[in-house]
């Protein structure tokens, strides 16, 4: 019980740092939100051109895409995380 306890205390501490006001973040972290954004606007768009694929290597290109996309996505979700940024 009291591990649940110090749990909900750390995420309401981790909470209150996070950065989600858009007047007090920075240019850099505007800038890491916005490519954010976009990739996942890319991960969208090529999981829908993925249903629809017959081809076999137009499938192979959207998996690569798919697969380049992701690491990307995950390395500037890891900075704004690194950076206390709420991701949206």
């Amino acid at each position: 019980m009291g591990l649940a306890i110090a749990q909900n205390i750390k995420l309401k501490q981790s909470k209150k740092q996070v950065k989600t006001n858009k007047e007090k973040l920075s240019p850099h972290d505007k800038e890491l939100m916005s490519h954010l954004k976009s990739l996942k606007t890319e991960l969208d768009t090529i999981h829908s051109s993925f249903d629809y694929a017959t081809d076999e290597a137009l499938i192979d290109s959207f998996i690569f895409q798919n697969m380049a996309l992701n690491m990307r996505y995950k390395y500037y979700l890891n900075m704004c995380k690194e950076r206390g940024l709420a991701a949206f």
